[in-house]
């Protein structure tokens, strides 16, 4: 089963959001929402596995994974916007987690429902404390949106320092 999932997510497309000259983006999807995260800030995406919880831990914390010897805490990434979460069901497959690159001082991941892809998506960041998509808590970067008919995906580029900040400790 996850060699079949391997293949699948390996044949998807690559989606271009935007200019040629942007920053690369994996969208995820988390409910009916999705979002951009900084390619160059993943390290690897894995299928979703149980996590050990902590108790204590941040809202935002889903628990810990052990993962090549080191221990790896879970984010929920709709938690830690403080956007709706999926309810578990076998729908969505199982989700996914998308291990950061390092910077910080825990190896961190983030729990989505799903990857769909990568996209292409310029997007201005100049307000340090902008909120461009809404999301109420300034963990959003831009907006990419699609241009209608063209399958491309619209997404919320989510600033990934400025959201670490805001729910680990």
């Amino acid at each position: 089963m996850v060699a079949e999932r391997t293949a699948a997510l390996a044949q998807r497309r690559v989606f271009s959001a935007g200019p040629e000259t942007g920053i690369d983006h994996l969208v995820c999807a988390c409910g009916a929402e999705r979002y951009g995260l900084p390619l160059a800030a993943v390290a690897h995406v894995l299928p979703m596995r149980p996590c050990t919880p902590m108790p204590g831990a941040v809202p935002a914390l889903l628990g810990l994974i052990a993962l090549s010897g080191r221990i790896v805490g879970v984010l929920g990434l709709a938690r830690a916007l403080g956007r709706p979460e999926s309810p578990p069901d076998g729908e969505r497959g199982g989700g996914h987690l998308v291990v950061l690159r390092g910077g910080q001082a825990q190896p961190v991941a983030l729990a989505v429902d799903r990857v769909l892809g990568i996209a292409t998506a310029s997007v201005d960041s100049t307000a340090e404390d902008a909120d461009p998509a809404g999301l109420g808590n300034a963990a959003a970067s831009g907006y990419a949106p699609a241009s209608a008919g063209d399958g491309r995906p619209d997404f919320v580029v989510v600033d990934l320092p400025r959201l670490l900040r805001r729910v680990l400790p």
